[in-house]
């Protein structure tokens, strides 16, 4: 789970975009959306349909409390919502109609989405750099078991007799470009982490 964390806060967001086609907008619309726990939301809210009429959009918590609420939402009107988790849970989301919309079957552009509240250094080093740092330690003993395995196998061939010269060298050569390329991804995880760390300003 953690791993599945970090993935999300390294590709930046959990994104939800979506247009919402509402046959009877007079009877109120709602959706769900759940949300993991130290996140921060954002997204908005557009009329796409021409109308004289207008809509509300609400969001609620699990308790029923408003987060986000926004009346008389005009055609072509976008108006953008923002707030923090603690906790995970799930978000109601609800549409309805204010003056009257003649045409009834509505469209709205939706969009919602969600990512770690790293401005919080300390939900930040729970949440990934903990996490992280575990990864890559696995990793480097990995990088350090195949070099032992690698030292084994020319130790082995290194035995052998001079007819077998050409496949102890290809075996030699194979081994030597996995341990290159492993090394070289280690590298590069190690410098793209602290860049990011700089970049966050954890470091």
């Amino acid at each position: 789970m953690k791993f599945i964390n970090i993935v999300l806060l390294f590709a930046g967001l959990v994104h939800s975009r979506m247009f919402l086609n509402i046959r009877d907008i007079s009877a109120p619309f709602s959706i769900q959306r759940g949300v993991i726990d130290n996140q921060i939301c954002k997204g908005l809210f557009k009329l796409i349909t021409p109308t004289k009429g207008t809509i509300s959009a609400t969001i609620y918590s699990e308790d029923m409390k408003r987060v986000f609420t926004k009346d008389n939402l005009k055609h072509n009107e976008e108006v953008h919502f923002s707030f923090n988790t603690t906790t995970g849970q799930t978000y109601i989301i609800k549409l309805e109609e204010m003056e009257e919309i003649p045409e009834k079957s509505v469209k709205v552009e939706y969009e919602f989405t969600s990512q770690y509240n790293t401005f919080n250094k300390n939900i930040a080093k729970y949440e990934v750099i903990d996490p992280a740092l575990t990864e890559m330690t696995k990793f480097e003993k990995l990088l350090y078991e195949l070099s032992l395995q690698t030292s084994y196998r020319q130790r082995e061939t290194a035995a052998f007799s001079d007819s077998v010269n050409e496949i102890v060298v290809s075996i030699l050569c194979i081994n030597l470009l996995i341990f290159i390329a492993f090394a070289g991804i280690l590298a590069y995880q190690t410098i793209s982490f602290k860049d990011f760390l700089k970049k966050k300003k954890l470091i």
